[in-house]
């Protein structure tokens, strides 16, 4: 069971709530190229460099080689762990060889892997050279601004899982980014203590009366749970004493996902590990986000429950969330979100909680942002979805009299 709770706890940080990059990465070099200094951009352990294909990491240990007479000759033995860039390729006597610079080459067998940058790390490389031209920047994204008594507030929806197209993100994101004194998220999900909050979670999806699962749920949900659970190689005995919010959110884990989705390329992520000198605030913390789930009603972690057995590819729901964030599309996404054919009192109770009560409150702190005596600019990223709905943040701060700009 510690392993369940080890990744659903990832899985937490990850729903609730980037890019390795810096900020100042997401705009163009320098206006002027006579007195750029360029940045270097690390890929691992080497720094990746202009016309780089590539790069080898040594698995086992292996040699280097050197061509003569077009034949391969060894020089030295490489070190486990070892990365070095590759700029070419060639066949040489039925053998493809990598070739790393200064005539040297690495056989392409099992004890390397080879790699090619990502478009986001050859959009870095391109933002820290000394060349002229703007980086082709991401137009995507949900973002607004508020200003009363000297203070600002900038307010972006998040995908909490997000891809390398997002980056770079859009220059006007950037700037009121780097403006900003404060960042406020829901939840610093950096910052949290994996042993602590596995035992937070712990204690809230565990039955303490001694009952199981099955004692809970009807005879069809737990045959359901029972064949799904076994199918992704587990074991019932393992969760029979979990509340149905947990194992929802377990099975969710679980599911088929196109590996480009990663947490790590989450909006969220990327702001809180460019934060640098920036005070973090959390509108929420994950122990709050926790014991909401906790909070719901049996009738409607019953009702979680089955809908994470609906389906097991969770690229269904994720693939329209992040068509809808790169084009800014404010009707796709509150479609998406809000026109659920679900009448049952158990989604209603679920979606106030979800949205309308959170919202209330996250509102209800960015209006102190915007009315206490600081004079100071915030940068607020929260999951798009708490800006649209009839109770937004947006349509809640307007109703307290706040002028809000929709910028993108």
């Amino acid at each position: 069971m510690k392993k369940i709770f080890k990744s659903v706890a990832m899985l937490v940080m990850a729903v609730f709530l980037v890019s390795s990059f810096s900020v100042s990465s997401a705009f163009a070099a320098s206006d002027s190229a006579k007195n750029c200094v360029p940045k270097k951009v690390m890929w691992g352990k080497t720094e990746l460099k202009s016309g780089q294909l590539g790069k080898v990491t040594i698995l086992k240990e292996t040699k280097l080689y050197s061509l003569k007479d077009n034949k391969l000759v060894a020089d030295k033995a490489l070190p486990v762990k070892g990365e070095y860039r590759v700029y070419s390729f060639k066949n040489v006597s039925t053998s493809d060889i990598y070739g790393v610079g200064g005539g040297k080459y690495i056989k392409k067998d099992s004890s390397i892997k080879y790699e090619t940058p990502s478009k986001r790390k050859l959009a870095e490389l391109k933002a820290a050279s000394c060349k002229t031209e703007q980086v082709a920047e991401n137009e995507g994204g949900f973002f607004w601004k508020a200003e009363k008594n000297g203070n600002t507030v900038y307010m972006l929806g998040s995908i909490h899982l997000g891809i390398e197209e997002f980056y770079p993100l859009n220059s006007k994101i950037m700037k009121a980014f780097n403006e900003s004194k404060y960042l406020a998220v829901e939840a610093d999900i950096l910052n949290l203590n994996p042993l602590e909050f596995q035992q937070t979670i712990l204690e809230k999806a565990v039955y303490e009366d001694g009952s199981t699962i099955e004692d809970h749920i009807s005879k069809e949900l737990y045959k359901k749970l029972t064949d799904t659970f076994v199918s992704y190689g587990g074991d019932m005995n393992e969760i029979k004493h979990l509340k149905p919010w947990y194992l929802s959110m377990s099975l969710d884990s679980l599911k088929t996902m196109d590996p480009k989705y990663k947490a790590e390329l989450g909006i969220d992520h990327y702001f809180l590990s460019n934060a640098g000198n920036k005070k973090v605030i959390e509108l929420e913390g994950a122990e709050f986000q926790i014991n909401m789930l906790s909070g719901f009603s049996e009738d409607v972690q019953i009702k979680l429950l089955e809908d994470s057995l609906k389906t097991d590819n969770a690229n269904d729901g994720l693939a329209p969330l992040i068509k809808a964030w790169q084009t800014s599309d404010d009707a796709a996404i509150e479609k998406l979100l809000f026109s659920v054919p679900d009448n049952s009192p158990e989604y209603k109770a679920y979606m106030t909680e979800m949205f309308d009560n959170r919202n209330v409150g996250m509102a209800n702190k960015i209006e102190k942002y915007l009315t206490g005596t600081s004079k100071g600019t915030y940068f607020v990223v929260v999951g798009a979805g708490h800006y649209f709905g009839d109770m937004s943040i947006i349509k809640l701060l307007e109703n307290k009299g706040l002028k809000i700009e929709k910028l993108q």
